[in-house]
């Protein structure tokens, strides 16, 4: 039984940069089939792609975090104009993460965020991409913006969504993805949104090397772990871990073409 794993960041340096091609390998020698690299600046997005080539099953998202967008401020029609000859790479099957943070105080200035997550989505409908969506604490903005872009789609990566909003996602053809946050015990709104979207629009991720789940939390987090989370669908939805893993890979193949 293997998974897809949506979400992750193997360029993190929490990852030993000696070991980081040989442990990526042995995922796939194990509980993973597929793998989705996301990114967060240019230079995570030229790393995506590089291991995107060293793994036929690894694939990358190419773009720029609105914890990142700062630092190309004044300056984004031409870090973008970067992200998107990346983005035409044969292994590039998404534009993200972008989105917005409202949660930091010390994160850009929301209209910084904002234009970047536009331009981005802009991006993604000329070329025909999903988009990976990150929102923490900016559900209302995240929603007035996807809604003046009705022809792009895509994942809302760890959903902290309520199961309303979730829905309303998911019938303008959205995908909704769940990481280990869902198997933590305060995670009582994460679970009623798992219970609540339909079969065919659930994904899981670890986003690793953050959001372990229960049995792992404090540790790093990688994609093997992603089972637990698997583990926890299974038991919210009363179907079996095979059903999760069967519904979840095909749902994220559905999504990113592979």
């Amino acid at each position: 039984m293997k998974f897809f794993d949506t979400h992750t960041h193997y360029d993190d340096q929490k990852f030993d940069v000696i070991q980081r091609k040989d442990f990526i390998a042995s995922l796939f020698d194990g509980n993973i089939e597929y793998i989705v690299g996301a990114s967060v600046d240019e230079s995570s997005s030229y790393f995506q792609i590089a291991a995107s080539e060293m793994f036929e099953n690894y694939f990358a998202a190419v773009g720029i975090h609105p914890e990142n967008c700062a630092q190309y401020a004044g300056n984004s029609d031409e870090a973008l104009g970067v992200i998107e000859k990346l983005a035409r790479h044969p292994k590039v099957v998404a534009i993200g993460e972008t989105g917005l943070d409202f949660y930091w105080q010390d994160n850009p200035p929301r209209e910084v965020q904002t234009e970047f997550f536009e331009k981005q989505l802009d991006m993604a409908e000329r070329l025909g991409k999903p988009v990976i969506v990150h929102d923490r604490e900016a559900h209302g903005a995240v929603f007035d913006i996807l809604r003046r872009h009705p022809r792009v789609c895509g994942v809302m990566h760890s959903c902290s969504l309520s199961a309303e909003m979730a829905l309303q996602l998911c019938r303008l053809g959205w995908y909704i993805s769940f990481s280990g946050v869902v198997t933590y015990k305060n995670a009582v709104n994460v679970a009623s949104v798992v219970k609540a979207i339909p079969e065919d629009r659930l994904l899981i991720e670890t986003d690793c090397p953050y959001l372990p789940p229960a049995p792992y939390r404090g540790k790093t987090n990688n994609s093997s772990y992603i089972i637990h989370t698997a583990e926890k669908i299974a038991e919210l939805r009363d179907w079996s871990l095979e059903k999760t893993a069967q519904i979840t890979s095909q749902n994220a193949k559905r999504l990113f073409s592979v």
